[in-house]
């Protein structure tokens, strides 16, 4: 898959980036929604990790943008101030999932090898069956 890292907190961006890539990922990293905003303008994603306080605003307000200009994007979301409203609220963006902080490595691979399974059903049941070969008119 490719996975956008939006996560103003470096240390764990960059424990999750290189957690990613050894499972196989492409992963990009950037540290507010304006930053994410400009580049999935020039890359394909198929799931951001996006942190909910972000230095530029909350990260759910971003959501709708990321969810217009690509639809079946994922959205994992992640905060260190979990609160029931709040992941209420962020679950009303329709979201795939929302995490607490510390995010646990092995749960995160478990959902991401899940959506990249999805993903690859999803792409599969587009792909078009190459037409049949007409049998020759007997003679």
């Amino acid at each position: 898959m490719n996975i956008l890292i939006v996560d103003d907190d470096t240390t764990l961006a960059q424990a999750l980036d290189r957690a990613l890539k050894r499972w196989g990922h492409f992963v990009d990293t950037v540290g507010t929604g304006h930053d994410a905003a400009g580049i999935i303008q020039d890359r394909q994603y198929d799931l951001i990790l996006l942190d909910i306080f972000l230095p530029d605003g909350k990260g759910y307000e971003w959501i709708p943008m990321f969810k217009h200009q690509e639809p079946g994007r994922y959205i994992i979301t992640m905060t260190g101030y979990n609160t029931p409203e709040m992941e209420k609220k962020v679950r009303s963006y329709g979201i795939a999932y929302y995490m607490a902080k510390p995010v646990s490595k092995n749960e995160l691979k478990l959902i991401i090898d899940h959506l990249s399974n999805k993903q690859i059903h999803k792409e599969a049941s587009h792909e078009q069956p190459e037409p049949k070969a007409r049998p020759a008119a007997g003679r």
